[in-house]
C-alpha cells in the first residue's frame, strides 16, 4: 500500500518534513566530507583545512564549518591567546560519519576504473 505525502510518517526520509533530509543534504554537499576527511587526523586549524580542501573558498570554509558544528558532526575550540587560536575536531559523530565515508571512498576506488570505461562508452554516444 502505497502512503500519499501527507500521510507520511515524519521519520521517512521521503518525506519533505522529515528533519533527516537537512543532515542528509549537509553530508552530500559539495564540500562537507571533504572537510570531515581533513579533520581525520586530529585538531586542525581554519588555514590549514583550506590548505587541504582544494578549491574552497574561505567563506565557503566559514559557512560549512559553522554548520558541521551546528550539528555537532565537529567541535570549534578557541584558545585564549592574542591572536586567538581556532581549531576544529572531528565529534563521536563526526568520526562516524567519517567511518562510512571510508566505506564509500573504499566502493570508489574498486569501481572506479568500470565507472570511467562507462563514461568513455556513454560520451563516445553509446549512451545518449
Amino acid at each position: 500500500m502505497k502512503v500519499s505525502p501527507s500521510h507520511a510518517a515524519p521519520s521517512d526520509p521521503m518525506h519533505s518534513d522529515c528533519p533527516g533530509r537537512d543532515v542528509f543534504k549537509l553530508v552530500t554537499g559539495r564540500w562537507s566530507l571533504l572537510i570531515l576527511w581533513a579533520l581525520k587526523s586530529g585538531p586542525v586549524r581554519f588555514h590549514r583545512i583550506r590548505d587541504t580542501v582544494d578549491g574552497i573558498s574561505e567563506r565557503v570554509l566559514s559557512s560549512s564549518l559553522k554548520e558541521l558544528c551546528r550539528h555537532g558532526l565537529i567541535t570549534r575550540h578557541v584558545e585564549p591567546s592574542v591572536p586567538p587560536r581556532v581549531s576544529y575536531e572531528l565529534t563521536a559523530s563526526g568520526e562516524g560519519l567519517l567511518g562510512v565515508m571510508e566505506g564509500l571512498t573504499g566502493w570508489i576506488a574498486r569501481e572506479l576504473e568500470g565507472i570511467e570505461a562507462a563514461k568513455r562508452r556513454y560520451d563516445e554516444g553509446a549512451g545518449g
